[in-house]
């Protein structure tokens, strides 16, 4: 008996004692701090892309709105999809905004208040609870799906939650309505899906105009879109757009670098504005994306409002560009304004169809424009109209090309995105938020570094541990 009670004296047990009560506490601790976690329902965004966290962008925009938003997510309990359910909850409490969950097999006819369309699962209702207005954002608009050709069927790709409710809180918050006519008849570069994409999310309705029947811009036009022609405008059409211009139209001019034909009113439009286009297309060697490539550029920012959120780690790309220069004299109410241009060793290859890039004798020398802003005050100051005239002219439509727009790798989306709100008015915030992948992304890994990590892992640190572990017995037993 004496025994035993001395073992419980001895330092053995006390260790052990000491370590026992450690292990308990630190267990307490964890399952406390899990409790608290669960309770407080703390996630961190690990996805590469912070797939479910808002962007800074729409987080600015949504704090700032005054009126009462409500997202109505319409689904049933256990048939949530998590993408949208994550993104969805993060709105919550974000400035006015609050979201309400309401399944659409209990309350049936909750929907019919605020849309006619048939309500699917996971689809968003936004109501702005001030004004009545509404909008349905739909599952298929916030998970798009495309073909995967090696199993010939239909997998979700993209998930564009934020990007599409964003643009219904804008949509039903925004005391204006923007319209933006696009141009016909020309060959006019149709808009891809991601142009147009920027378009809706921006809340930007378009329409067409067939210029060569047409006696005037309709009224409700915001903005003009000349989207790249390849044949010219007719004297009749040239009158009509002109005296839409002069009476402080807003338009945005996109050039067609390699087309062959005259375009003698086309370009009397810019001319008109104190800008003239050069013939061919820019060779730019170093200020091009890449070497083997010289006519891809990568124009210089200038000092420009519509450039100026365009950071260091993007690039602006326009691949094959027209150049443009301003004119020397100018009237008084005009300003024209460089948003990007060329370095001083660019030409434009005059020859479009030459076999080579090197500057040949008809070359013409740079530097060049690629992207201007006009601003004629003219109809403001005699008009009456209360507002000048505003363009935005790009030296190629390839601006607009979905590889630079799809997301804010590149600045083009950027660019694109301020001019559209500075052609739409100071007061309209213009916010399209881009899509985020659902690939899942793989590392390439060298046969080398398989190699070194393989022989690393599997034999030397195995080894030095087992070194360092017969050192430390050795040396015990001597002692």
């Amino acid at each position: 008996m004496k025994g035993i009670k001395n073992s419980f004296k001895s330092r053995k047990f006390k260790m052990g004692g000491y370590q026992t009560l450690v292990m308990v506490i630190v267990i307490i601790l964890v399952i406390g701090l899990n409790l608290v976690i669960n309770k407080m329902n703390i996630t961190v965004d690990l996805s590469s892309q912070k797939m479910f966290t808002l962007t800074e962008d729409t987080t600015n925009l949504v704090s700032k709105i005054k009126d009462k938003v409500t997202l109505y997510y319409m689904c049933q309990d256990g048939s949530e999809v998590t993408q949208i359910e994550k993104v969805v909850d993060n709105y919550d409490g974000l400035g006015s905004v609050k979201v309400v969950k309401k399944d659409p097999v209990v309350y049936p006819n909750f929907s019919k208040s605020y849309t006619d369309e048939e309500i699917q699962s996971n689809d968003v209702i936004v109501v702005n609870e001030t004004n009545g207005k509404s909008k349905l954002v739909s599952q298929s608009d916030m998970l798009v799906e495309e073909m995967n050709y090696q199993t010939m069927s239909q997998e979700v790709s993209t998930l564009d939650a934020e990007g599409q409710i964003t643009a219904a809180i804008q949509s039903v918050t925004s005391a204006n309505s923007t319209t933006l006519y696009y141009t016909s008849g020309h060959s006019e570069q149709e808009m891809d899906s991601t142009f147009k994409d920027v378009l809706n999310k921006s809340n930007i309705d378009t329409k067409e105009l067939a210029t060569e029947s047409a006696e005037s811009v309709p009224d409700d036009c915001s903005i003009l879109l000349i989207n790249g022609p390849q044949y010219d405008f007719t004297e009749a059409e040239y009158k009509v757009l002109s005296s839409y211009l002069k009476e402080g139209g807003k338009a945005m001019f996109f050039l067609y670098p390699t087309t062959t034909e005259k375009m003698t009113y086309f370009y009397k439009l810019l001319s008109d504005y104190g800008v003239n286009v050069c013939d061919g297309y820019i060779i730019d060697s170093e200020g091009s994306y890449s070497s083997q490539y010289p006519m891809y550029l990568t124009p210089t920012m200038e000092d420009s409002d519509l450039t100026k959120d365009v950071t260091d780690t993007q690039k602006v790309v326009i691949p094959i560009c027209k150049g443009m220069t301003v004119q020397s004299d100018v009237r008084s109410t005009l300003t024209v304004e460089n948003m990007m241009s060329t370095t001083d060793s660019a030409y434009a290859k005059t020859n479009i169809k030459s076999q080579t890039v090197d500057k040949e004798d008809d070359d013409i020398n740079g530097p060049f424009s690629v992207a201007l802003s006009i601003k004629d005050s003219y109809a403001e100051k005699t008009k009456g109209t209360g507002h000048a005239t505003e363009i935005v002219v790009f030296g190629s439509v390839s601006f607009e090309t979905s590889t630079f727009l799809e997301t804010n790798q590149f600045g083009n989306r950027t660019v694109l995105l301020n001019s559209l709100s500075y052609l739409s008015g100071e007061e309209t915030t213009t916010l399209a938020i881009p899509p985020r992948s659902l690939q899942q992304e793989t590392v390439q890994i060298q046969e080398s570094d398989i190699i070194f990590f393989t022989v690393l892992l599997v034999v030397l640190i195995p080894l030095i541990l087992l070194g360092i572990g017969l050192f430390i017995w050795i040396k015990r037993r001597k002692n």
